[in-house]
């Protein structure tokens, strides 16, 4: 394969923003050194990168001597080192293009090639730094931030962290506070069985091990795996490299493509974690894929969508560095993994060029709230009213395919609401938070763990949670349908209660500040169609196990289908759904096919608007067939049924993206039944505020806004240098 750097969506995160120099004329029709020009032509200096799943398509850069930094936008470099390309100006030879980073000559560190050096520079310091170039009498100047290996750049100030796992990844005990540890490179192959083992002896291939063709050439299936600590999580990188032992993993066994995974769940153990999704896939690394992860793209891990980005961020910088940009970069994950990609596309366009989500959820803090719900509705069930309310009702109630459905939420993520639980197990519990005893140690909730985000109660300095059930009338639907009686409908709304900020259940409704709401959809904490959510290839594929009571239902993709398309996939060309079974289900092939869908969007020269890019080169493979038809006779609908959850059981709209419901007085439009005057008084009774009004959005509902956004409420690099 021939590499299009350029044009490459790999490179869009690097090259967008790429700032440019040329010199002026001098009176004398010649280059004058005194007019050269820096690269501050960058208007936003960290703002939105793409307008398409590649990038814009166009080169910013005008015909000239030129600085690109292709490993992290220039005011993102993160440790001490970058990737860079040089291009003189048409005509002058590359030979009298001299590079100096501030002082220092680095000319003879990058290599020639398709007339531009290349290479990674090294010696930057936290700060700014300044990289120049000279040809002839030309002279240009790239600007470098760089910014401290363990972070933060964007994500805001440091969470805690007070659990290592260095030494469990192989990594050795851990340098500092941060958890740093020495990159650590370690060989491995694929045998003719089809699994990864130790590499024995690099001077000797091993009788088992195997080859595949990859882009045209048969290679031996040796795997270079790289492990370390970037931002302060565990990563790793593994790739097919011919020839083990050398310290460069570029060459025929990259088809020029990463693939960067996340891992599922949602937890808040301010711990490093574990990599929970393995990089050592067969059947990706056969065909040649470079693979990605990290302990912080590790929901279970840090239940934060900025952090994951950051951290991806972070880790592709590493991976350009070590191997050139790739063509493109395709996310892939599930649940919890899912919801990161999602929101990732959303508010840091072009760090992924493509997704493959499966199970998926569109994000986590409009799921969070079915989540609570199902907390709620379960202690409700154990009172002697709700221990009355047969299976049936109970499933009617909660919206689900099944009972054992908010079982499943309650045992995974009902940890996030309560401070006390969560933690990873080696912090020491006289540092965690206590009512009683320890009111200032560690609260490990989702809203502690997201609080750059959400925002802090001024008061209690605890961070504000943006979970609200006032006006929620549960269980509206199986009253009009006839499931449950009113009387049952006014017990269960009368007692179902909701939680106080330390997660304990409480008779009062759960009342969210405003506030807290705004900052969920303004910094894009809710998937709402923003960024590039429409403009780059989404796969997201239902594994329909529903009647198992699992929380990743099938409802789920088409909540986010709402959100992007109003329901028609036609006018959101780029977000198809799949439907499968656990037992055919194949993410590898998705990632195939999302591959082919690429690189035909890098082809494709025709231009005009990214929805018609994206619905003419889309692969038939691609297409979502088991769409939900409005006929009641459709058969993917009866194979596959779609349900809710408690908020649209309540007669919220299936795009479920409402965290504080607008209210309204007590609407005899909403009852299918003929309520008694008794009736309506005592409802009024339970809903003093009234009753959600489904029709408008939610309480200060906004699009998210700056994609890009950074929180850098810390010291700069400059200042901490």
């Amino acid at each position: 394969m021939t590499r299009s750097r350029w044009v490459a969506g790999g490179a869009a995160l690097a090259t967008a923003l790429l700032l440019l120099g040329a010199c002026s004329a001098g009176g004398d029709g010649e280059g004058s050194l005194d007019e050269r020009t820096t690269t501050t032509e960058d208007p936003s200096m960290g703002g939105p990168t793409t307008s398409g799943p590649l990038g814009s398509g166009t080169s910013p850069l005008r015909e000239g001597l030129r600085i690109e930094v292709l490993s992290s936008q220039p005011d993102r470099v993160s440790g001490d080192d970058a990737r860079i390309r040089v291009t003189p100006a048409p005509g002058t030879p590359v030979s009298e293009v001299q590079v100096e980073v501030d002082d220092a000559d680095v000319t003879a560190t990058l290599t020639a090639g398709d007339g531009h050096l290349e290479g990674v520079i090294h010696g930057l310091i936290e700060g700014n730094n300044t990289v120049t170039a000279r040809a002839g009498r030309t002279e240009v100047i790239q600007r470098i931030r760089a910014w401290p290996l363990t972070g933060p750049i964007i994500s805001g100030p440091h969470l805690p962290l007070l659990a290592c796992s260095t030494s469990e990844h192989g990594l050795g005990a851990p340098l500092d506070d941060d958890c740093s540890a020495a990159r650590s490179v370690t060989w491995r192959y694929i045998t003719t069985k089809g699994t990864v083992v130790d590499l024995p002896d690099r001077s000797t291939a091993p009788a088992d091990l195997a080859r595949a063709e990859i882009d045209g050439r048969e290679v031996p299936l040796y795997v270079r795996r790289e492990r370390g600590v970037i931002n302060r999580s565990i990563y790793e990188v593994a790739s097919i490299d011919p020839t083990p032992g050398d310290d460069d993993p570029t060459g025929p066994g990259w088809n020029d493509v990463l693939v960067y995974r996340f891992g599922g769940g949602c937890g808040t153990t301010y711990g490093q974690g574990t990599l929970a999704v393995g990089t050592d896939d067969v059947d990706l690394l056969e065909q040649g894929y470079a693979v990605a992860t990290a302990s912080f793209a590790n929901g279970d891990v840090q239940c934060n969508d900025v952090l994951a980005a950051e951290t991806t961020m972070m880790v592709k910088e590493r991976v350009i560095e070590a191997f050139g940009v790739p063509d493109f970069t395709i996310g892939e994950g599930s649940e919890g993994g899912a919801a990161q990609l999602h929101l990732l596309v959303q508010n840091y366009p072009s760090l992924v060029n493509g997704v493959v989500a499966s199970s998926p959820f569109p994000d986590v803090s409009s799921v969070w709230s079915g989540a609570t719900d199902c907390g709620l509705l379960l202690h409700y069930y154990g009172t002697p009213q709700g221990a009355s309310l047969t299976d049936a009702q109970r499933t009617a109630i909660n919206g689900h395919a099944t009972a054992k459905t908010c079982q499943t939420w309650a045992a995974t993520w009902l940890d996030t609401i309560d401070p006390t639980t969560g933690c990873d197990p080696k912090i020491p519990a006289s540092a965690v938070y206590d009512a009683e005893t320890n009111r200032g140690g560690l609260r490990c909730t989702l809203q502690d763990a997201n609080r750059n985000q959400f925002g802090a109660d001024p008061d209690t300095g605890w961070a504000a949670r943006p979970l609200d059930n006032v006006g929620v009338q549960y269980g509206l639907e199986a009253l009009n349908d006839g499931t449950i009686t009113f009387d049952q409908f006014a017990a269960l709304n009368k007692a179902v209660g909701g939680y106080d900020i330390d997660g304990t259940i409480t008779a009062a409704r759960e009342e969210a500040d405003p506030e807290a709401v705004l900052h969920a959809y303004e910094t894009g904490r809710v998937s709402m169609g923003g960024g590039d959510q429409a403009a780059v290839p989404i796969i997201d594929i239902d594994v329909f196990d529903d009647p198992t009571g699992a929380t990743a239902d099938r409802f789920r993709g088409y909540s986010l289908l709402d959100r992007l398309a109003g329901s028609s996939p036609d006018t959101a060309p780029g977000f198809q759904l799949w439907t499968t079974t656990p037992e055919d289900h194949d993410p590898v092939a998705a990632i195939g096919v999302m591959d082919r869908w690429l690189r035909a969007l890098r082809d494709d020269r025709t231009g005009g608007p990214i929805a018609d890019a994206l619905r003419r080169n889309r692969p038939d493979d691609a297409v979502d067939d088991c769409a939900p038809g409005d006929d009641g006779d459709d058969p993917c609908a009866d194979r596959f049924p779609l349900s809710g959850d408690p908020r649209t059981a309540a007669g919220a709209p299936r795009s479920d993206h409402v965290l504080k419901c607008g209210l309204k007085p007590i609407d005899l439009d909403d009852y299918e039944i003929e309520l008694t005057p008794e009736q309506v008084r005592q409802l009024q009774a339970i809903f003093l505020q009234g009753v959600c009004d489904w029709s408008g959005p939610s309480e200060t509902e906004v699009v998210p806004a700056n994609p890009d956004r950074s929180y850098e409420d810390v010291p700069s690099p400059g200042q901490s240098a």
